[in-house]
């Protein structure tokens, strides 16, 4: 069993949650600029699924990569605004941010929180 390492500190020197491996180590909860993903744009291509906040619907779209703590994602046609808010559901995360750039269906997403969604559904059944 992998031990969890949750002792990162943010800049004003609270616990982020974030492993020292990035997003995919232990099961945490962190701030987006905790840490950067050890991904790359093109190095992982999976789909996800986004909504724009508050009450969107559940939509398909293709993660293209990482760069800092930019989401890089293909909406494939889909119509998203400049300046939305986004909630994306991608593997075991959990990713809140504001659609930033586009090009074409390539858009960046600027990530500012990150939810490990096992952590999530713990603290949820601990809370009620």
């Amino acid at each position: 069993m992998r031990a969890k390492k949750c002792a990162k500190l943010n800049e004003i020197g609270y616990d982020t949650g974030m492993s020292d491996s990035g997003r995919n180590g232990g099961e945490c909860l962190a701030s987006a600029d905790a840490a950067e993903p050890a991904t790359g744009v093109g190095a992982e291509r999976t789909m996800v699924r986004f909504r724009l906040l508050p009450q969107g619907e559940f939509r398909e779209a293709l993660q293209l990569g990482w760069k800092g703590r930019t989401m890089k994602i293909d909406l494939q046609g889909q119509e998203v605004s400049l300046g939305s808010l986004l909630e994306i559901e991608s593997g075991c995360m959990l990713y809140l941010g504001e659609l930033c750039q586009r090009d074409g269906s390539l858009v960046a997403v600027r990530v500012e929180y990150s939810l490990d969604r096992a952590k999530l559904a713990t603290d949820r059944d601990h809370w009620g």
